[in-house]
């Protein structure tokens, strides 16, 4: 791309960032705990409509974009290049021009409306706030309701959610600086509004409502709890887990780093032993933005046979995978059929490191063997799918 294009596109972007429709969404925006264009992603059970609070910048950047004269193809590339977490080439090769719909030539009319959605995405994860500042944030804030000094308001009745709380028909997003942690691992609300639930049965409930965080109660924005929920998937309890399908999925995602552990179990007859037994597969899924599109992606992977009559592991081993960026990124995001979750490396990039077989291994060493093998921050995700 020459010298006079990169300009015109950063004039473009830079036209809508001084935008009063951007400042608009900009600290809501900022709220959800995540990059944009991850946040984005969650739309594909919606086939990708286009969120309500955001609907007046969509506007607005199309409308801006059509008159800047970059053509898509020029503004696909720019986003590529700059952005490091690979989304952009992730929307690309999976839902605006998958290789499966190009032609000869390499091209492909893509789905304009989604382009747009994405260029947005885009352009709030290039300019938004890299710190945090109280004082910015008291003076744009924005409080319509009776405070005290402090600018809290009394909200009794307030209900609580796992990423917003809901007061006078209205869902406010949990400011940046609330500690929303949970303290039991399946609980709907944040530990402080479970204790508060709980606990506080007289006085007042005060809170700070920022209308800069407010969407009408039926547009309440939820994004820990959709395709980036915390797990999905049953449990594995060894001989006591009773699975009637022929293959199990468990994802557990750790919600501070976005990276998943994936336990794949599979049902299968020994011919020999003449018994049930399960291939118990785990595999580290790193997030996206600890890979980079033009370098291949290499997981952790653990197998064991389990017999769940005996209770003991005839076969243990572990083994590296590498995936293309292109692969590995429909893979993690579980959006595409054509590559799901489970889907594994080719036989050759399928690299095992150690195995142990031809013997009887407990529960307890398999584990610690797993403990030993997976990175740390992968430890504590195994840890739930087994409690």
């Amino acid at each position: 791309m020459d010298k006079e294009q990169t300009e015109k596109i950063e004039r473009f972007m830079m036209e809508i960032a001084e935008s009063e429709e951007y400042k608009e969404v900009a600290y809501l925006a900022f709220s959800i705990r995540m990059n944009f264009l991850q946040y984005i992603s969650h739309l594909r059970t919606t086939n990708f409509v286009v969120p309500p609070f955001l609907t007046h910048m969509v506007e607005y950047v199309s409308n801006c974009f059509e008159e800047s004269g970059v053509s898509p193809t020029c503004m696909l590339e720019y986003m590529i290049a700059n952005d490091k977490n690979g989304w952009v080439f992730y929307y690309d090769n999976t839902f605006l021009r998958p290789f499966s719909k190009r032609t000869e030539s390499g091209t492909v009319e893509c789905d304009i409306t989604l382009f747009i959605l994405i260029l947005t995405g885009f352009i709030i994860d290039s300019f938004r706030e890299t710190h945090v500042d109280i004082g910015k944030i008291v003076n744009d804030e924005r409080l319509e309701y009776e405070t005290n000094q402090y600018g809290l308001t009394i909200v009794n009745g307030v209900k609580f959610k796992r990423d917003y709380f809901l007061f006078d028909n209205k869902a406010y997003l949990y400011s940046i600086f609330t500690n929303t942690s949970v303290i039991e691992f399946t609980d709907p609300m944040p530990g402080f509004a479970r204790l508060i639930t709980e606990n506080v049965k007289d006085g007042d409930i005060l809170l700070r409502l920022d209308e800069r965080l407010a969407v009408p109660e039926e547009h309440a924005i939820s994004y820990s709890t959709l395709n980036f929920e915390k797990f999905h998937g049953p449990q594995f309890h060894f001989k006591d887990s009773h699975f009637e399908n022929a293959k199990t999925i468990i994802v557990h995602i750790d919600t501070e780093s976005a990276d998943k552990l994936l336990m794949v179990i599979k049902q299968d007859y020994d011919t020999v032993r003449k018994e049930r037994f399960m291939h118990i597969e785990i595999e580290t899924l790193p997030f996206l933005q600890d890979c980079s599109p033009d370098k291949p992606c290499i997981t952790t992977f653990l197998h064991g046979m389990y017999y769940p009559s005996n209770d003991f592991f005839s076969h243990i081993d572990y083994t590296k995978n590498q995936y293309a960026f292109r692969d590995y990124s429909m893979k993690y995001c579980e959006a595409s059929s054509d590559v799901p979750i489970d889907f594994y490396a080719d036989k050759q990039l399928h690299y095992k490191i150690w195995c142990i077989e031809n013997g009887k291994y407990s529960r307890d060493t398999w584990y610690q063997l797993m403990i030993a093998s997976l990175p740390k921050r992968y430890c504590t995700l195994l840890d739930e799918i087994l409690a």
